[in-house]
């Protein structure tokens, strides 16, 4: 009993420290991946709109009224001749008025048929007819219409873009700002590896790459910004400010305060391998402002157009 409690002990502390190691291993994983999420903002970007496509579209074909069903049952009742066993179901007659109302059926089917393709119909033309008119607006540079498609594609967006995205549009100039998140709510303050024993080892991560991979996301999130205007208006350059909550010396509390700002051009920025660019040396390509130390962070800066 004592060698087979003993076996026992051995199986459990076994099976323990597996799945222990396992534990420890997708930490690893999830701590990759979250690494590699921030520094890739700019790998999500808004798909292309082809705005020239959606005006030229043609408009969808009306439905036919369709009598199909109503043939097949008035040709069932033009060949209908009385037969001599017609008595096992009713007569004659009986069977007669059984075609009959299967005709009257018929049409009302091909009609409610009908009604469904034409309320489809209408649908999609509305659909078509506003498609077409924003198009139309777009193309012509309507600073409403731009204000439409962006109000609609930030409506929902996703977390590591930042807390809030919001644009000004002037003479067709759009300016982009983003609110990003915070440095310690975006990279985290420790690096994790799995030990030879198996067990999860998380020590401090050093301040320089702390700020370093900050600097990378804030830059990334740029990047996707201006992807999103290129891929969803027809403008050739856009303003995009990064901005994030900081300490403000001369009040003493907490401001929004622009870091990153950067004017990027539609040729230079298709021109990139957004594969495989470092996002914060990307910004060489491109007019910008930024303040930024390995040991210190970024600092507030003057973006390269207003905000307000």
């Amino acid at each position: 009993m004592r060698a087979a409690e003993r076996d026992a002990e051995r199986r459990r502390k076994t099976e323990h420290k597996a799945q222990e190691a396992d534990a420890a291993w997708d930490a690893v994983r999830a701590w990759k991946a979250h690494l590699r999420n921030i520094v890739n903002v700019h790998a999500n970007r808004a798909d292309d709109i082809d705005w020239m496509s959606l005006r030229n579209r043609a408009e969808p074909l009306a439905p036919q009224k369709s009598v199909e069903q109503e043939l097949a049952a008035q040709a069932a009742l033009s060949d209908f001749m009385p037969r001599f066993w017609d008595f096992l179901s009713g007569g004659s007659d009986k069977r007669r008025e059984s075609l009959e109302n299967q005709l009257v059926e018929a049409r009302l089917k091909d009609s409610r048929s009908y009604a469904v393709e034409e309320d489809e119909f209408q649908r999609k033309l509305t659909e078509f007819q506003s498609d077409r008119d924003l198009a139309s607006r777009v193309l012509d540079g309507d600073a409403t219409a731009y204000r439409d498609v962006l109000t609609e594609l930030y409506s929902g967006a996703e977390d590591l873009l930042g807390k809030t995205v919001t644009f000004h549009i002037e003479d067709s100039k759009i300016h982009v700002i983003g609110h990003v998140g915070d440095a310690e709510a975006i990279v985290p303050r420790f690096r994790r590896k799995q030990l030879a024993s198996g067990k999860l080892s998380e020590t401090k991560m050093p301040k320089g790459e702390f700020n370093e991979l900050y600097q990378d996301y804030v830059c990334s999130v740029a990047l996707r910004l201006a992807g999103d205007i290129f891929g969803v208006l027809p403008v050739n350059d856009c303003h995009v400010t990064a901005c994030t909550t900081m300490l403000d010396s001369s009040t003493g509390h907490l401001s929004k305060t622009p870091i990153l700002s950067v004017f990027f051009v539609r040729p230079t920025y298709e021109g990139l391998n957004l594969a495989n660019l470092d996002p914060s040396d990307s910004m060489a390509n491109f007019v910008h402002t930024m303040a930024f130390k390995k040991t210190r962070g970024f600092q507030s800066i003057k973006p390269l157009r207003k905000m307000d």
